[in-house]
């Protein structure tokens, strides 16, 4: 912890109260769901998990149920395990429920609210969403799909070059895809060390995401303590690095487009369209937060997504062998690499890319909202200003909706329900505040899953059987496949000779 002396102060004060008033919980509020005994003064604070908060959070609604009420200190917190309920909350009642709690240290000193993900419910969120919305909307995404089949076809060459390091292979081609889309940047030193700023932000950002990770979140009159009298700096220099990696990360690539612009070299891209758009009166500084917001937002979810991929072509291989049998039969891997010419005779491999995102949703507790006023829902009162956590993997691995949800059965949407197709779109954030980028991210994954599995065997580590590969995750705020061994071969001596020719 980071300012630790305050933090001994606070843990005499915890243990003061506990003293004088027992350790008896305090008796419920009637008019709350069910949670979690509460202790005087602190509440649920013991209960609020630092790691693994996937599993605890599972815990809680197999016991309390669908909505699990939580208090520490002030803040009511709410915790919906319930694709009904939170359809209800975040579509029905979403000016309500469409805003984002306020940090100390991600809002105020990492000064990161300008990543659309976490900007303020209002007129700035809505301008930025109109942005976004321009550029990433389904009837426009197609625009890029040129640039995303170069880039899938692209990974594939480095894959055969260097198989060993396919997860890092993957994360360069994420972050090299969504560089392009942004500023239409190809993947160099330089763009390589922008890309490695902008993960230490996103690790940075994550730790806040943990309640009680830093102090001063609870404490907010201690941001004002300087660097120097904190042991290490402390929150102080975790704050300032942060900040500092951000603006750097962002405000580099951005001011490289506005400088090729005024010498009238540059490439469409996500900046040029919108300043070229925008004439006299853009407005730059919300551009740049846009541009910035792709690759910071949006880099760990598809890498996530594709490690699971692999994972799960690993542990069952009848569905890896099913989906390249697919591939064989429209023609592509022997003579040709896939495209997007390709994706309605490719039913299964797009059941891939949604049963990758059920079955381990990237962010399965997403970012918290918040309230704004105080509302009533199924005889519940919900105090403004309460967080609202959705758990997205509980929802998703509902056995009502999705039998044996455990198990990787791109089948579920091959003529899915509605009910089916309703609850997997929960993954992209229900409501207002959905991901704006989703129509993209997919088309990503559809044609790299294509392209890989069109000329490549995935397979357990050399040696090893795929018994001994098991599907383990970190569970956090994001969930990673813990790592794994593999083999990635390719399918015939004709790979390497197709990828040649799709290089000249």
């Amino acid at each position: 912890m980071s300012s630790y002396p305050v933090i001994l102060s606070i843990a005499a004060l915890t243990t003061v109260t506990a003293l004088w008033y027992g350790t008896r919980p305090v008796k419920r509020d009637p008019s709350k769901p069910p949670g979690p005994p509460q202790l005087p003064l602190i509440g649920n604070l013991f209960d609020i998990p630092r790691s693994r908060e996937l599993v605890t959070y599972n815990e809680m609604a197999d016991k309390y149920g669908e909505i699990v009420h939580l208090k520490v200190l002030n803040t009511n917190i709410f915790l919906v395990s319930s694709a009904r309920i939170l359809n209800e909350l975040y579509n029905q009642r979403s000016t309500n429920y469409s805003d984002r709690p306020y940090s100390t240290m991600l809002n105020n000193l990492m000064d990161l609210e300008w990543i659309f993900a976490f900007r303020s419910y209002g007129t700035i969120w809505r301008e930025t969403r109109k942005m976004f919305h321009s550029q990433f909307q389904e009837s426009v995404a197609p625009d890029l799909r040129p640039l995303q089949v170069k880039n899938a076809h692209a990974v594939l060459r480095q894959i055969i070059a260097n198989p060993d390091d396919l997860i890092n292979q993957l994360h360069l081609h994420v972050a090299g895809f969504l560089m392009d889309i942004a500023y239409a940047m190809d993947m160099s030193p330089q763009t390589a060390d922008l890309v490695g700023m902008a993960d230490d932000v996103i690790i940075a950002w994550s730790k806040v995401a943990v309640p009680g990770s830093y102090l001063v979140d609870a404490l907010p009159i201690i941001r004002w303590l300087p660097e120097w009298i904190l042991p290490g700096g402390g929150f102080r220099k975790d704050a300032r690095i942060a900040r500092q990696k951000a603006e750097t990360a962002r405000d580099v690539p951005f001011n490289q487009v506005l400088a090729e612009m005024a010498a009238g070299t540059a490439k469409p891209s996500f900046v040029s369209n919108l300043v070229n758009s925008a004439g006299v009166g853009a407005d730059l500084e919300l551009i740049k937060s846009c541009a910035g917001t792709i690759y910071f937002a949006g880099t760990e979810a598809i890498a996530i997504s594709l490690n699971a991929f692999i994972l799960a072509m690993i542990v069952w291989p009848d569905v890896q062998r099913k989906a390249q049998a697919e591939l064989d039969a429209a023609g592509v891997g022997k003579d040709r690499l896939p495209d997007f010419t390709d994706e309605e005779s490719l039913p299964y491999i797009s059941a891939i890319v949604k049963e990758v995102l059920r079955w381990n949703p990237p962010a399965p507790l997403a970012i918290p909202h918040v309230t704004v006023k105080d509302d009533h829902f199924d005889g519940y009162h919900i105090p403004a200003k309460s967080l609202v956590i959705s758990n997205l993997w509980k929802i998703t691995h509902d056995p009502e909706v999705f039998p044996d949800p455990t198990a990787f059965k791109p089948e579920r949407f091959i003529n899915p329900t509605p009910e089916v197709l309703a609850t997997y779109e929960v993954v992209f954030g229900p409501g207002r505040r959905i991901c704006p980028g989703r129509h993209v991210a997919t088309a990503q994954l559809f044609i790299t899953m294509a392209s890989i599995l069109s000329v490549f065997d995935i397979g357990p580590p050399k040696g090893k059987s795929r018994a001994s590969v098991k599907p383990e995750f970190t569970y956090g705020l994001a969930c990673n496949p813990l790592p794994f061994g593999y083999t990635i071969k390719p399918r015939g001596p004709h790979v390497q000779e197709l990828l040649n020719m799709g290089e000249n």
